[in-house]
Formats: C-alpha cells, sequence, structure tokens
C-alpha cells in the first residue's frame, strides 16, 4: 500500500512538471508565431494606396525631412521631386491597367475565334485540356506554398532552438 501511495505521489509530481513545460513551450510558440506575423502589422505603406500624388509627396517629404532636417529649399526641391514621381507612378498605374484589360478582351476575343473554327468535338478536347492545366497548376501551386510556407517556419523554429542552446 505503501509503494502504491509512494508511486503516485510521485507520478503526479512528474506529470505537473511536465505540464508546466508544455505551458512554456507554448509561451514560446506564441512569441515565434509573433516573430513570423510582425511584418505584416509593421507595414507603412499599406496606407498609401488611396493617396493622390499631392499627399503622397508631402507624406513621403516629412518622412525624409524628419531623418534628414531638409532647408526650406531643399524641403520644397525634394516635395517637388516627390510629386512628379507620385504623378508619373499613377499615369503609369492607369496606363498599365487600361492595358491589361485591353490585353484580357483581346484573349477573349481570341478565343471565341479559335472555338469557331473547331469541331464540337475538338472544342470539348480542348476545354478539357484547360480544365486538366488548370488543376495542374492549382495543386503544383499548393504544394509549392505549403513547402514554402514550411521552410520558412522551420527556419524560425531553428532560430529559437539556437537561441535556446546559447542560453543554456
Amino acid at each position: 500500500m505503501k509503494k502504491l501511495m509512494l508511486s503516485l505521489a510521485l507520478s503526479g509530481l512528474m506529470l505537473t512538471g511536465f505540464a508546466q513545460e508544455k505551458e512554456d513551450l507554448k509561451s514560446d510558440t506564441n512569441e515565434m508565431s509573433a516573430l513570423i506575423n510582425k511584418h505584416s502589422k509593421d507595414r507603412k505603406h499599406d496606407g498609401l494606396k488611396n493617396k493622390n500624388p499631392e499627399e503622397l509627396a508631402k507624406i513621403k517629404t516629412d518622412r525624409m525631412d524628419q531623418k534628414l532636417k531638409f532647408t526650406d529649399q531643399q524641403r520644397e526641391e525634394v516635395y517637388a521631386f516627390h510629386l512628379k514621381q507620385a504623378q508619373d507612378h499613377k499615369k503609369i498605374a492607369a496606363e498599365r491597367k487600361l492595358y491589361r484589360e485591353k490585353m484580357r478582351r483581346q484573349r477573349a476575343a481570341d478565343h471565341k475565334k479559335m472555338m469557331a473554327l473547331l469541331t464540337p468535338e475538338q472544342q470539348k478536347t480542348l476545354k478539357d485540356s484547360y480544365a486538366e492545366n488548370h488543376k495542374m497548376h492549382k495543386e503544383h501551386w499548393r504544394k509549392d506554398r505549403k513547402m514554402r510556407k514550411g521552410d520558412f517556419q522551420k527556419g524560425v523554429n531553428e532560430k529559437a532552438v539556437d537561441a535556446e542552446a546559447k542560453t543554456t
């Protein structure tokens, strides 16, 4: 009876020790996930998407002025540079958007013309081929993404292990 009570007491102590270690691992995991996701919270440029060129130029100039301490003349010249740059970028983005839309319409028209040249049986074979290619590319993309994500997490885990080894 004494041996049974002693073994139960020892096993209880061991379980509480393991439970504490497991809790420590959870906090380490939370810290690692915070490091992984940190980059998405600290992005400064996310709010700049919907700004007009004048606002962008002012924001960029202000940021540079905080670090570089411009004179009044430099500030005006840097603002003018940023304004011209933002206007050019906006123009190029608009042209790119029009070009993409034009290409999308062109591909659709070409596809219609091609289908008109084919027999119904050939059309079905071509559609099946498109579907197979789409499926294959989608699977490849998922596999590649999973592999990259695993490598990234593996790198973070290895850094945590290295840091832990240095502290002990």
